[in-house]
């Protein structure tokens, strides 16, 4: 039995029409050519393959039995295209080259990337500070990044460098479980004086100093910040000891065990931002959608790895808020970045200056306060980085 493909491709179009005068249509030919075409298969396999009467073209046993076999082998040559074609594209496609901080988002990014720029390599690499990715921006090393920034701290971005925000999100309190403050829902930042901070060693110095700054604005003073790994701040929080440990909104699988509450207000909080350059193969079209991916990925992990089950849907604005909540009520930051599509709403702002002694939640981070604050009480790390776990 001697069969080619368009012989296959003959006998699934007549089966697929259910007659040999609707399949030649389709196939583009004449009837009596297509009727020759099915006799010589017909006499290569042996047998009729279609009973031909009023009702169109019906199979045979035979034909039962031939064409399972039919649709597979041109279902297998579909494949083998489909690889080829993809094979292609790859070998002539860009390769792009992604920068990440550790953060919830950090593991979305290339899948989010690999739906937008399908027929991309994508090539991920983790870099925290922020310094370092500034410059692989500038010098063409990396393509795109997803970093982080803190209110008032804000980096003043080189030539040529572009920035959309992605969004906020909140970051709350780990404490001991038998922690006075346990049993709240939510504490203010100025409740936790006395406390000292513990954060997992990861990334550079910027959240430390937001960390600090908040916390002198909340009335506490300097704070003391030491930096150890993961498992050194569980053995801290098992012991009870009157400790702080910022903890991300999201779940982010540490090994850490507490209880976690939110903030009031949200003081500490951290902006994911996107940033490329312009002279990249990134334009604002496709930071764009980017963005929107990883916006769409947020929101869909805030169920099953939020922290504080429900704040999202009680505090509006935020990274992983439902979309249909109201826009907070908050005037714009200085010179935003203009969104190169949907704008994206901003969180509520830091409360107006109020006493945090007397109970009100910390005033506004005022550039360069921070200073006074660090040399004032934050431990020197001798080296160690760190960053929120």
């Amino acid at each position: 039995m001697d069969l080619e493909v368009r012989h296959l491709r003959f006998v699934a179009a007549i089966e697929a029409a259910g007659s040999v005068t609707k399949a030649a249509a389709n196939l583009g030919v004449s009837q009596p050519a297509l009727t020759a075409q099915v006799r010589r298969i017909e006499s290569a396999v042996g047998g009729t393959l279609f009973d031909r009467g009023r009702h169109g073209a019906r199979p045979t046993p035979l034909g039962d039995v031939l064409l399972p076999h039919v649709r597979d082998v041109l279902g297998a040559l579909e494949e083998l295209d489909r690889a080829v074609r993809h094979f292609r594209n790859r070998a002539g496609s860009r390769t792009l080259r992604l920068a990440v901080r550790q953060t919830s988002l950090a593991a979305r990014l290339g899948d989010v990337v690999g739906e937008v720029c399908p027929d991309d390599v994508v090539d991920l690499a983790v870099v925290d500070r922020q310094a370092t990715v500034l410059a692989a921006l500038a010098d063409g090393t990396v393509d795109l990044a997803l970093h982080v920034d803190f209110p008032g701290r804000e980096p003043v971005l080189p030539a040529g460098i572009e920035r959309t925000v992605v969004g906020s999100e909140p970051m709350f309190v780990m404490l001991a479980t038998d922690h006075p403050l346990a049993g709240r829902d939510e504490v203010e930042l100025s409740e936790l004086a006395g406390s000292t901070w513990l954060l997992a060693v990861n990334g550079d110095d910027e959240f430390d100093r937001h960390l600090a700054s908040q916390c002198e604005l909340a009335g506490i003073g300097p704070i003391t910040v030491r930096a150890y790994e993961p498992l050194v701040i569980s053995q801290l929080l098992r012991r009870g000891d009157p400790v702080a440990v910022p903890a991300q909104a999201l779940d982010t699988g540490l090994p850490l065990i507490g209880t976690v509450l939110s903030v009031r207000g949200a003081p500490v909080r951290v902006r994911h931002v996107l940033l490329w350059s312009k002279d990249g193969p990134i334009d604002a079209a496709v930071a764009g959608r980017v963005r929107d991916g990883l916006v769409a990925a947020y929101r869909s992990m805030v169920g099953p790895m939020g922290r504080v089950p429900g704040w999202w849907d009680r505090n509006p604005g935020w990274l992983g808020s439902p979309e249909s909540a109201p826009p907070p009520d908050a005037a714009p930051a200085p010179a935003p970045d203009p969104p190169p599509s949907a704008d994206h709403r901003a969180p509520p702002p830091l409360p107006a200056a109020g006493s945090a002694r007397a109970g009100h939640p910390p005033v506004p981070y005022a550039p360069g306060a921070y200073s006074a604050t660090i040399r004032g009480g934050v431990v020197p790390h001798s080296g160690w980085r760190s960053s929120h776990a």
